[in-house]
């Protein structure tokens, strides 16, 4: 059945599949839950808060008060940096099920942007008692070797792009500034670990204009920093992504330093 090869597809971390798969049951079924579920879980995976956003709708128009709904609604909002929709969200979903460990964490990150520091810090403690692993305690920023995670993630540039670290100097930022998320469309992920500062030519530029600075978002950092290998994987993956935009080269061309 096409509704479980998605299930499959999502689980296996096939994320295009899952798309194809749930659209097309969609387009025969448009109220089938089972896939507007899948669907909406895909779309969140992706990092698409806007497409979330609009799944979870349909979902809420035909259960208004179902909490999982609530909750991915919140996460989709934040993800598109609504941090507001995401409090107000996360809110409706926790006055149905206090325990959602998820819509304590998003209503807590989307505090946090908020600059609602104590509300941010009550609701991602809750969303460590309920769910411990998921929501582990993030180690404090002097507790992480930051000049070896960049040194490491670094050597994990592509040697093309490699160029462009030698000429540009990286700022380290507690967090992203919402305008900037907000600067474009679809609004950049506001847990996002590393943006230049300035604005491209475009594809195959050769101005020799550089941004003005690499920023790296220690905040957004340190929620992977339990896990150092894979923070600099994360972090060579944003600083490569990054570097390949603005030079206009195409990043799956580059080939990673060992």
């Amino acid at each position: 059945m096409r509704l479980d090869r998605s299930r499959l597809a999502y689980q296996e971390h096939d994320l295009v599949t899952a798309l194809l798969e749930t659209e097309e049951l969609l387009d025969e079924d448009p109220d089938n839950v089972a896939a507007l579920e899948v669907l909406a879980d895909t779309e969140l995976e992706l990092g698409h808060g806007r497409e979330a956003g609009l799944v979870f709708a349909h979902l809420l128009r035909l259960d208004p008060e179902q909490p999982l709904y609530l909750a991915g609604m919140a996460i989709a909002c934040f993800l598109h940096a609504d941090f507001q929709g995401a409090v107000s969200y996360g809110g409706e979903a926790l006055k149905l099920q206090e325990d959602l460990s998820e819509a304590h964490a998003y209503v807590g990150l989307a505090c946090e942007r908020l600059g609602l520091l104590d509300a941010s810090q009550q609701h991602l403690e809750r969303a460590r008692a309920i769910d411990p692993e998921g929501w582990r305690q993030p180690p404090e920023l002097h507790e992480i070797p930051w000049a070896e995670v960049l040194s490491r993630a670094l050597e994990r540039v592509p040697e093309q792009l490699a160029p462009f670290y030698q000429q540009v100097p990286i700022v380290w930022q507690q967090l992203p500034d919402p305008a900037v998320l907000r600067s474009v469309d679809p609004p950049i992920s506001p847990l996002v670990l590393a943006l230049y500062e300035g604005t491209s030519g475009g594809p195959g530029d050769h101005t020799g204009i550089l941004p003005r600075s690499l920023r790296i978002f220690q905040g957004n950092a340190r929620r992977f920093a339990h896990d150092l290998d894979r923070l600099v994987e994360d972090l060579g993956q944003a600083l490569s992504a990054e570097a390949a935009d603005w030079m206009g080269i195409p990043l799956e061309s580059g080939h990673a330093r060992p």
